[in-house]
C-alpha cells in the first residue's frame, strides 16, 4: 500500500543519450553545486561522467522522473568500497520540486532494490552540507568516517543490523 506521501515516480539509468536531460537536472541545480563549492558541470564534463557510468559496471547513474519529467538523479556504485556494500555519492532533486520527499522516497525505494543483496549502504556528503547530513540522518543513516576535510561518509545498514 502507498503511503499518502508517496509520488509516481520512476527511475531508469542514464547513459550517453541522456546527456540533455542529467544536464538539465544539474543546471536546475545550481545551489547544490554552490553549496560544495564546485562550478556548474559543463556539457562536456557531463558527457564523461555518463560514459565513464556507462564502462563501469559496478556504477549506476538514475534519472529520476516525475510525470515524465527528469526531477532528479542518483549516482551510486555497487561493491563498494568493499564487497557487499554500496555507496550513494549523490542524490540530487532540481531546486523547483524540494521538499516534496522526491530525495527521501528515492533513496527509500533504492535501499529497497539492494537490501538482501547489499548488507550495507553508505552516503557520501561533499564539502560543509548540514542539509545534507540532515537528510541522511533523517533517513537513519549514522556519522562513520571523515574522509577528510570536504568528505563524510554515512552509512545505514540494509540487512535490518545496528
Amino acid at each position: 500500500m502507498a503511503t499518502p506521501t508517496e509520488l509516481p515516480l520512476r527511475r531508469r539509468r542514464a547513459g550517453p543519450a541522456d546527456l540533455q536531460e542529467v544536464l538539465a537536472v544539474y543546471r536546475q541545480s545550481p545551489g547544490y553545486f554552490e553549496t560544495i563549492g564546485a562550478e556548474l558541470p559543463t556539457e562536456a564534463d557531463v558527457e564523461r561522467e555518463l560514459l565513464s557510468a556507462e564502462a563501469d559496471p559496478k556504477r549506476r547513474v538514475e534519472l529520476i522522473f516525475l510525470a515524465g519529467e527528469p526531477v532528479g538523479l542518483v549516482d551510486y556504485r555497487l561493491d563498494h568500497p568493499e564487497d557487499g556494500a554500496a555507496t550513494l555519492s549523490l542524490v540530487l532533486v532540481v531546486e523547483a520540486y524540494r521538499g516534496l520527499g522526491i530525495g527521501q522516497q528515492a533513496v527509500r525505494v533504492l535501499e529497497q532494490d539492494l537490501a538482501g543483496r547489499y548488507r550495507i549502504l553508505y552516503a557520501l556528503v561533499y564539502g560543509e552540507n548540514p542539509g545534507a547530513e540532515r537528510f541522511f540522518t533523517t533517513l537513519g543513516y549514522r556519522f562513520d568516517k571523515s574522509g577528510g576535510p570536504a568528505l563524510k561518509w554515512f552509512k545505514k545498514p540494509l540487512s535490518g543490523e545496528p
